[in-house]
């Protein structure tokens, strides 16, 4: 596995699993906590994040944006659904044990990936919609 890089189809469906149970159970306190520590997490990678997860970095970044500019009062205009889903996308993110733990050299933030994918396709337009409002206010 760890040469070809990719999760077991029993690896992708327990990720699939812990983000859906993150989304169904998100509360305001949630939304909290992943404000703050995805904010940690991106000082941490700042301009050197895990290769696997180079192709979503900036949707990761508008992500945590998002929900702690909702956390802020700054930004309502989503369905709770979206705030849960982005929510229950990073606290899966910013947990180092996981399906795989992010400590493995090279694979793992694959599964990260995978439930950051989810999410993104989940909440559709809106972190679109978020992104344009951003660049409105400046």
């Amino acid at each position: 596995m760890c040469e070809e890089k990719t999760l077991t189809e029993e690896q992708m469906e327990q990720a699939k699993r812990s983000f859906e149970e993150n989304v169904k159970d998100v509360d305001q306190d949630d939304v909290e906590y992943a404000s703050k520590k995805g904010q940690s997490i991106l000082n941490k990678f700042a301009e050197n994040p895990p290769k696997a997860l180079l192709k979503l970095w900036e949707d990761i970044k508008l992500m945590i944006g998002m929900i702690t500019d909702y956390v802020k009062k700054d930004y309502k205009q989503c369905p709770w659904s979206t705030i849960a889903a982005v929510t229950g996308a990073v606290i899966y993110f910013i947990s180092p044990i996981d399906v795989i733990p992010d400590f493995l050299p090279i694979v793992g933030f694959i599964d990260d990936a995978l439930v950051i994918s989810l999410a993104l396709n989940f909440i559709g337009g809106d972190l679109v919609r978020y992104k344009e409002w951003k660049e409105k206010i400046g």
